[in-house]
């Protein structure tokens, strides 16, 4: 995902005519200004929304509820009975597996998974469209089969590692943004969004993504992140852009006012 930063002829034409009478040090500065600050606001703008400590543990959380929808933690007893089960008397599984309430809580047909597996199958329950897991085998297991997709069950100590490691990865897509930022002067704080913090930052040397094309006439930054597109949507962009875009025509604004001024010309 690309944005482009350029003054729009015909929404801000005074800026656009005041852009012409600025030197070519001063647009390139704008500019620069400009594309990183919009850097800042993208970083903000993409999932989990905002950059402070709020916002991290808002995609933990996410992180967990995800997880908890595809598979079943079990402790070593039950984690052996149920490979036990499978193995020797799978007739008998699910009535192993219900408690006294009548409530089946692991069915035979549920995948067995491991520190190696359980990665592979949370993508596999991920929808193609719009990456969002599937919520896998939550129905009724008391009248017929569910229909929802088979849970995976896991060692609770191996499900909590994965959880663990996953959670250290949110910011992913707030990285690539986030690189962009760097390559144009840095993280400080924009007006009324806050400044990139270290828990997104960290992410840059393993996971970061974003490049920067700076011209006189535009800055372009591109995150290339692979599900950028579901991490930030296109009104979210297009919102952004617009907010930044009127930044930088009022900076121009007030860039020639005063070139004009200390001209002796106002």
């Amino acid at each position: 995902m690309s944005a482009k930063l350029v003054l729009d002829n015909r929404k801000l034409l005074k800026a656009l005519n005041g852009w012409k009478k600025l030197t070519a040090e001063e647009q390139a500065r704008e500019l620069r200004k400009s594309g990183r600050a919009l850097a800042v606001r993208l970083a903000n703008a993409t999932q989990p929304y905002g950059l402070n400590a709020k916002a991290r543990k808002k995609g933990e959380n996410a992180v967990l509820a995800d997880i908890a929808l595809i598979t079943k933690p079990l402790s070593r007893h039950w984690m052996n009975e149920a490979i036990r089960m499978k193995q020797f008397d799978p007739a008998s599984f699910k009535r192993r597996f219900t408690n006294k309430e009548g409530k089946v809580w692991l069915e035979e047909e549920d995948v067995e998974l491991n520190s190696s597996s359980i990665k592979r199958f949370h993508q596999s329950m991920r929808n193609k469209g719009d990456g969002r897991t599937r919520r896998a085998g939550e129905g009724d297991r008391n009248i017929g089969r569910h229909t929802a997709a088979n849970r995976g069950f896991i060692l609770q100590v191996q499900q909590q590692k994965y959880i663990n490691e996953t959670k250290r990865k949110v910011g992913i897509a707030k990285a690539g943004w986030a690189e962009c930022a760097a390559q144009l002067g840095g993280f400080d704080g924009v007006k009324g969004v806050g400044k990139i913090q270290d828990w997104i930052t960290k992410l840059i040397s393993k996971y970061g993504s974003g490049s920067v094309i700076l011209t006189n006439k535009y800055v372009q930054l591109t995150n290339s992140i692979p599900w950028i597109g579901r991490a930030l949507g296109r009104s979210a962009l297009r919102k952004t852009l617009d907010i930044q875009r009127g930044t930088l025509a009022k900076s121009v604004i007030e860039i020639v006012k005063h070139n004009s001024k200390k001209a002796g010309f106002a």
